[in-house]
């Protein structure tokens, strides 16, 4: 049942507050009387009110006083009732913020649509702030959404970790919000307040890594028409977030590394160096230490980065936290698409719990927004879930009691082979397994392509 609309009436005339109280006896109401300005203050000081009714004339003084008093916290949300309205009191009305102005005898509709269409602009602009706050909040983890004991443990990890100034390395796949942790973590560090600057570290050119993370000075190179300060000199005094570190080209690693151990940055053409004080935070989806093995990443760089470290499990691994998210998810794509999905229903949270989520969160609230913006029911149901969901098909415990090593791993291929839609790459990625391989079990238990 949604929330009560709840209407105040400040009117001296018992029987025309009968009246109003009858013509919104309901459940989308609830009306409250005060029969002075004084009874009326009274009860906005302890109470509040979604809208009210404000008599002009009333024993103790002029309505318009209440109306200037409440101006600021209920503007738009005042309905001023009056038996002697004149031109002059309707426009000072007005200047306070009154969403509308009725003169008596009452009409009963023209009151009744006026009420609705106040209560509508009242919540229209509580979902403008929520979702502004959302938006425009940085992250904390007060913020996070979870469930599950493992991000408990791993989010108080992370707050003892927010109070060092050392290093620190986020390990994840893709789509676990390490963008995210890394911003809470600055937001728990004693750099609250200061700069935060990510760097995608794959998104930028070899070519222009150096000048970007490091700056330049006017004429370093052609197009260098005025000085550029760099990432690490714009994160001074706070935190600089480099994602993907894993995909910084090779000659850079090493610069980054003497910044890191001199706290000092050469911008480009400069024959100086500046000092800067800034924590690094690293994140990656790959294994640095496979990294370092094959010659990709520097060792000496993989110890600096890594003084300490956070592994954000994928969402597979915690389901308690799936259906937290989506319903957290569903309220901003309510309010994002002016709707009122109520929920989701059974069948449909035990295809989402049963769902791999290889994309994590970010496929989650993908997925969340996708069905919000396109369904016209009041319910998520399992056939508005997306094909790749709703044809998953598990092994049950009991399926596997009769079979033998080889029915099984020829079963888990074909069961993943149609999770995925016969898409051999994202089999390949989610067996764990190489292409050459995938092809030879294919032939070995005679599993052929879809149709």
């Amino acid at each position: 049942m949604s929330k009560k609309i709840k209407v105040l009436i400040v009117e001296d005339d018992r029987g025309l507050r009968k009246t109003i109280q009858r013509l919104f006896t309901g459940e989308k109401f609830s009306i409250f009387e005060a029969d002075s300005l004084q009874t009326g203050r009274q009860f906005l000081q302890h109470e509040t009110v979604d809208i009210i009714l404000i008599d002009l004339s009333l024993p103790d003084g002029n309505g318009i006083e209440l109306v200037k008093e409440y101006a600021q916290e209920y503007k738009n949300r005042m309905i001023v009732l009056s038996g002697t309205a004149s031109v002059q009191s309707a426009v000072a009305a007005m200047k306070h913020g009154v969403f509308d102005f009725q003169e008596k005898p009452i009409n009963p509709e023209r009151l009744i649509t006026s009420i609705l269409k106040a209560s509508e602009l009242m919540q229209e602009f509580k979902n403008y702030r929520e979702l502004r706050k959302e938006f425009t909040s940085s992250p904390t983890f007060e913020n996070l959404v979870y469930k599950s004991d493992v991000m408990s443990e791993l989010i108080d990890k992370a707050k003892k970790i927010a109070q060092s100034e050392n290093s620190v390395l986020i390990h994840g796949e893709t789509g676990t919000g390490k963008e995210v942790f890394a911003h809470s973590i600055h937001n728990y560090s004693r750099r609250k307040g200061k700069p935060f600057i990510t760097v995608n570290c794959a998104s930028i050119p070899e070519s222009l890594a150096e000048s970007e993370l490091f700056g330049f000075e006017k004429g370093a190179f052609t197009g260098a028409t005025t000085n550029f300060p760099g990432k690490f000199r714009l994160s001074d005094t706070g935190t600089i977030f480099m994602d993907e570190i894993a995909e910084l080209p090779a000659i850079i690693q090493g610069k980054l590394l003497r910044t890191l151990d001199s706290g000092e940055v050469s911008p480009l053409k400069s024959t100086r160096s500046v000092h800067v004080d800034v924590r690094v935070i690293t994140a990656t989806n790959k294994k640095l230490e496979e990294e370092v093995k094959i010659k990709n990443f520097r060792e000496d760089l993989f110890y600096r980065v890594t003084e300490l470290k956070i592994e954000i499990p994928p969402l597979r691994d915690r389901k308690e936290d799936i259906i937290p998210l989506a319903y957290h998810f569903l309220r901003i794509s309510n309010i994002t698409n002016s709707k009122n999905i109520e929920g989701i229903d059974q069948e449909a949270q035990e295809l989402l719990l049963n769902y791999s989520w290889p994309g994590n969160i970010r496929e989650l609230k993908s997925t969340i927004n996708e069905m919000a913006a396109l369904i016209s029911s009041h319910e998520i149901k399992a056939e508005h879930l997306p094909s790749r969901i709703v044809k998953q098909k598990l092994l049950k415990p009991e399926d596997l009691s009769e079979l033998n090593l080889q029915e099984v791993e020829r079963k888990h291929i074909i069961k993943v082979l149609k999770l995925t839609g016969f898409d051999y790459p994202e089999t390949i990625k989610r067996l764990g397994i190489s292409r050459a391989t995938l092809y030879r079990k294919l032939q070995e238990y005679g599993i052929k392509p879809e149709g």
